[in-house]
């Protein structure tokens, strides 16, 4: 039994590295990390955060090109990705900013540590449900247990613009995003005293470069439960070829149909996705949240083309 389950593993593995990982160091440079678009509802939620909590940790897990994290200038965030491209991209655009290499299923963080989690279309690209549900988990373990909130984010069935043949579908980069009716962000600024580069974290005292401030580089370096070492912060996955692919196969993975989407048949360029059915988002989050004391849900919504929730942490919640 132990032989076929390391198998499985080694099989959902192969496929995120080569359909998820791999299409997003390839492709890092291009319109993947070049988009703007910030979702009004997630800036919505920061900005409540701010205004409820002074000088708010958070954390962007999966925070891609940077987008979110740099919004708010009264909050601190700290941004994390699995790919070394999107992360190197992020920390050149954004130089004042935390950005590190991190896999969703093992972060690095401390648990009870930040006032707010995102995780804005990051779950979707893990291949079973147990990795979902572990990643959801691993959110809510950092999350302040006095009402610190998670706003997770998900790609839906239910579109307006793509008809999917299965809920597990590889789906082709284009080089727009289609059908989109949100506008680019135009309130992008850098807006914390802090950077960090891949091997240490060194926060850079304002108006003097070079110079640190030791009481705020022990806090930063306090937000980790360990160091991370790149070739110990995720666990190690095979490098196959697309070719290499159909002995690892679990199940097929159909093509999605979309408006206005042209015919990619590169291999390469074509990203994993789960698309969650109306309602699955609270069954997966109501399951992980079992293992965590005092998380709930307290608001789930439709929002372009997403199942979206927010769940709360709070160990006083039965006494509500």
């Amino acid at each position: 039994m132990t032989n076929i389950d390391e198998k499985n593993k080694s099989k959902t593995g192969v496929l995120e590295q080569v359909y998820v990982h791999d299409v997003y160091n390839r492709l890092g440079s291009t319109i993947l990390t070049q988009d703007t678009i910030v979702w009004p509802k997630v800036r919505k939620f920061l900005n409540r955060i701010a205004s409820q909590r002074q000088h708010a940790l958070v954390a962007d897990v999966g925070c891609g090109n940077g987008k979110y994290v740099k919004l708010k200038s009264d909050l601190f965030a700290i941004g994390c990705d699995r790919s070394d491209q999107i992360c190197e991209i992020a920390r050149e655009k954004y130089t004042q900013i935390p950005i590190i290499i991190a896999d969703n299923l093992y972060l690095p963080y401390r648990d009870n540590l930040f006032d707010a989690v995102l995780s804005i279309g990051v779950i979707h690209h893990l291949t079973t449900h147990k990795r979902r549900v572990q990643a959801i988990q691993e959110c809510l373990r950092i999350l302040n247990p006095n009402g610190g909130q998670l706003l997770i984010y998900t790609w839906a069935m239910e579109q307006k613009h793509r008809i999917f043949s299965s809920q597990d579908v590889l789906i082709p980069c284009i080089n727009q995003q289609a059908c989109s009716d949100i506008i680019p962000d135009k309130n992008s600024r850098l807006t914390s005293p802090y950077s960090m580069d891949e091997n240490s974290m060194s926060p850079v005292e304002h108006g003097s470069p070079g110079r640190t401030t030791p009481s705020i580089l022990a806090s930063v370096q306090n937000l980790f439960q360990r160091i991370v070492r790149p070739s110990t912060s995720t666990p190690s996955t095979p490098k196959l070829s697309h070719q290499d692919l159909s002995a690892f196969r679990i199940r097929p993975f159909p093509m999605s149909s979309c408006c206005n989407e042209p015919v990619n048949t590169n291999p390469y360029n074509k990203r994993f996705y789960h698309v969650f059915k109306y309602g699955e988002l609270e069954m997966l989050i109501e399951e992980a949240a079992k293992a965590i004391v005092g998380s709930r849900i307290v608001k789930s919504y439709y929002d372009h083309g997403n199942w979206c929730a927010i769940v709360q942490k709070d160990l006083n919640i039965n006494s509500v």
